[in-house]
């Protein structure tokens, strides 16, 4: 969970229940995400990714 003083610092543009994380991936497993992703947006792919791996 965010602790609170971490909510509060979001820009005002942002959208209200989710919060932005640069991270960096290797270039193998983009490649490998793009190929299997098709026409699905890649943050959906790696959201929907996160998802099944939590609920293992």
């Amino acid at each position: 969970m965010q602790e609170e003083s971490e909510k509060k610092f979001k820009r005002s543009d942002e959208r209200k229940g989710s919060t932005r994380k640069n991270i960096r991936f290797d270039d193998d497993l983009v490649e490998k995400i793009d190929a299997d992703r098709k026409e699905q947006p890649f943050s959906e792919w790696v959201k929907d990714a996160c998802w099944k791996k939590l609920k293992k």
